[in-house]
């Protein structure tokens, strides 16, 4: 019995030879292949030496996957991309076209598997290239989730989306496009698990025209290197900069823009030109609106204003300011908001050794990426489309601009891009509010000169009993003085506020009757206390807190600045009544009151 059981574990022992023998000699007959594969394949040998052919055949097979997978993805793509392209997608973005694409759409089981068996290992995916010009046809391959809140953490594809699901807060990964001429992979919209602003909706969808946005400002850019390139109205021949102020108006802000234009020439003693621009469409809903400013247009002894039309489809709200700013005929620019106002003669301001030197200068906002309301900080996606690195710095507060359009034409070119390109990612991806930073962004991309006022913004307000409630950003000059007063959160009408009463305050109120200063002008005085930070703090200790307060021309009044005084030591408290410029609101909002008044005059 003994000699039958080594025979039989022999025999079992020589097919195990047989058989390794076997796997072997077919591994070598399909290594062989491979490698006489790779090296007949053009793709593979214009990857250039440095690459040996092993690693060539394992990246042509890689190659060879992705394009048997791609036969999946794509018919789920298509869809995905086509109904992006319809709702949003700009010329040269996802310029596949499909008819019929009901067809093609598939249930989310089946979907689910082709996402997970398209998507390319995680370090097969690549960065985009930066400072590139090439325009791309891009298709969206889904949301390729990670691990460690970090983009490029490890992949965790159980959790992977398709390009039209909305990818919630908090949620760290990447939308993954594809190259369709070169099948090259790119990782785009890169997110960690901060959180973004509130609201935002976050597709992949957006994925290719964001990921081609970067060539595009690239684009313009290039153009404004070519030989004769000019701002639109710029006389290149001119021996000597003309300058002037631009300003923007619209129906609701006639009476406020009146009170700063008249403030200008007859209270400041400013002669510089002004260029009034709006929307002829807009205005003719109003008629009689512009009647207070062309009075004040007739007396060209104080000097010129001019009216201009805008007439660019998108340039509305905050893009009629780089609209208007773009076309000035002003070859250097102080661009006011309506309702902003200088407490002295700006004229000043060009002659400034900041302004000689750079050709541009920006004042600050409250916010910082310590302490941001919108949300601009390392991790925001802006920096991605921006195609630049993040910057720590102030955000802008572009109430006030003051700019050579000759000096920074390239920048000024970059500003109308991202004003105008649509879909505009700024606002759909909530990365910037308005026109607010595009400046500072265009000037940053480019390293372009410009100077930052240095003196970070006092506020301007009321105290009613106990409580400090700011109104009003007070920007300075490079030497630290007040110069603008910006009433943004309390605009000047020159009538009765009780159109905007909250009428649930009634409990609260008593009554509600127009509310009319003891000086018989509806707008009300709201400058008593000016806030600011003090010289010697520290820049980090700068905090303009947000709250609500009771007023009895608005009811509900938003505020800026610390409820209480004196609670901040690094912040200190200047009555307004000791300022050179305490009387400037009263001669506001008497203006803004015959500002109104004057609309109401029928034309003749």
């Amino acid at each position: 019995m003994r000699p039958r059981r080594q025979s039989k574990a022999g025999r079992v022992l020589r097919w195990q030879h047989a058989a390794l023998g076997v796997l072997l000699l077919s591994s070598l007959l399909y290594a062989g292949l491979i490698v006489s594969w790779t090296l007949q394949s053009p793709e593979t040998v214009q990857r250039g030496p440095g690459v040996n052919v092993f690693q060539r055949g394992k990246q042509a097979l890689e190659a060879e996957t992705r394009r048997a997978h791609a036969h999946h993805v794509r018919v789920d793509g298509l869809a995905e991309v086509t109904a992006s392209s319809r709702a949003s997608a700009t010329p040269g973005d996802n310029l596949l076209r499909v008819s019929g694409q009901q067809s093609l759409v598939e249930p989310s089981s089946t979907r689910r598997k082709k996402l997970f068996s398209g998507s390319a290992p995680h370090d097969a995916v690549v960065k985009l290239p930066s400072n590139s010009s090439q325009v791309r046809r891009f298709k969206c391959l889904g949301w390729r989730a990670t691990a460690e809140c970090s983009p490029n953490g490890s992949r965790l594809p159980q959790n992977d989306q398709d390009c039209n699901s909305t990818i919630p807060d908090g949620t760290s990964g990447y939308c993954e496009v594809e190259d369709l001429d070169s099948n090259e992979r790119f990782m785009v919209m890169k997110r960690t698990c901060a959180k973004g602003y509130q609201g935002t909706v976050f597709r992949c969808s957006d994925a290719p025209g964001f990921a081609n946005f970067r060539a595009k400002a690239q684009q313009v850019t290039d153009k404004t290197l070519l030989p004769g390139y000019a701002l639109p109205n710029m006389n290149s021949s001119a021996s000597l900069a003309r300058q002037g102020i631009v300003m923007v108006v619209y129906p609701k802000l006639v009476a406020s823009m009146y009170a700063t234009v008249r403030t200008l020439r007859e209270v400041l003693k400013c002669n510089l030109p002004i260029e009034v621009w709006l929307r002829p469409n807009e205005m003719n809903k109003a008629p009689g609106a512009l009647k207070p400013l062309r009075d004040l247009a007739r007396n060209t002894s104080a000097g010129e204003i001019t009216f201009e039309a805008i007439r660019h489809p998108q340039a509305f709200q905050f893009n009629s300011k780089v609209y208007a700013i773009y076309h000035s005929k002003f070859q250097q620019v102080l661009f006011l908001d309506a309702d902003n106002v200088p407490v002295k003669d700006p004229s000043y301001l060009f002659q400034t050794h900041e302004f000689v030197k750079a050709g541009a200068v920006f004042w600050p906002d409250f916010w910082h990426p310590g302490q941001t309301i919108f949300a601009i900080n390392q991790t925001s996606l802006v920096w991605q489309l921006l195609d630049m690195p993040f910057v720590d710095m102030f955000e802008q507060e572009s109430g006030q601009l003051l700019v050579d359009r000759k000096r920074h034409a390239a920048p000024l070119a970059l500003v109308a891009f991202y004003a105008f390109h649509l879909p505009n990612y700024f606002n759909r991806l909530k990365l910037a509010w308005g026109d607010k930073d595009l400046f500072r962004f265009a000037w940053l991309r480019l390293g372009a000169a410009f100077h930052m006022i240095d003196t970070l913004p006092a506020v301007a307000g009321e105290v009613t009993g106990q409580w400090f409630c700011g109104m009003t950003m007070a920007q300075h000059d490079p030497s630290g003085d007040v110069i603008f007063l910006h009433r943004n959160q309390l605009k000047l009408t020159g009538d009765s506020k009780l159109q905007n009463f909250d009428p649930r305050l009634k409990n609260v109120f008593g009554s509600i009757q127009p509310a009319v200063e003891d000086d018989g002008y509806p707008d009300p005085a709201i400058w008593t206390h000016l806030v600011s930070f003090r010289e010697n703090s520290p820049r980090s200790e700068y905090t303009i807190q947000k709250h609500a307060a009771m007023n009895r021309f608005t009811g509900l009044q938003r505020c800026f600045g610390g409820r209480e005084l004196h609670t901040n030591p690094h912040f200190y408290t200047q009555e307004f009544a000791d300022l050179s410029f305490a009387g400037l609101e009263s001669h506001l909002r008497e203006f803004a009151m015959t500002g109104a008044q004057l609309q109401q005059i029928k034309v003749v």
